[in-house]
């Protein structure tokens, strides 16, 4: 009489405890797609991590510039800082000149792009007469897409 043994594939003398050569297969496709989706992931955050860098980048020359601003004479305001423009060379004026080269260093030259405005009560019905209003454009391209930030702030004149 033949002793059968019980397996986990049921009655086989021949089967074996090990894998086959099928599940082994199943097994490493298994692991692969898991391996390559991990990868994958990894790409994706750090492609955006690049863009908050470049975010962070544009708000703090955004802030570099509005300190400029602050420590300027109040009546030179619109002669130094309204219409500035990086794209436009001739537009800068010397006391933008450094944070127009930071603009360019930071946020890779030609896709970093600064604007300044800056309106009185002349262009502005809403403007309180001794009042500026600045507004400060920090632009640059970001994956194919144009992206921004935006900063404006008031300034008056003390002891009119």
């Amino acid at each position: 009489m033949i002793r059968h043994q019980k397996t986990r594939r049921g009655l086989d003398p021949r089967a074996s405890d090990g894998f086959t050569l099928v599940e082994m297969m199943i097994a490493l496709v298994v692991l692969a797609v898991g391996i390559l989706g991990v990868g994958r992931l990894f790409i994706f955050s750090q492609h955006h991590a690049a863009y908050g860098r470049e975010e962070t980048q544009a708000v703090s020359l955004a802030e570099e510039i509005r300190e400029k601003i602050l420590s300027d004479n109040f009546d030179d305001l619109i002669t130094i800082y309204d219409e500035v423009d990086t794209d436009n060379p001739s537009s800068i004026t010397t006391p933008c000149q450094i944070w127009a080269n930071h603009l360019a260093d930071g946020l890779g030259g030609v896709s970093g792009r600064g604007q300044i405005q800056v309106y009185d009560e002349s262009e502005d019905s809403e403007i309180v007469e001794g009042m500026r209003t600045i507004h400060i454009t920090i632009s640059w391209m970001e994956g194919g897409k144009d992206m921004a930030a935006e900063m404006r702030f008031s300034v008056s004149k003390m002891g009119i």
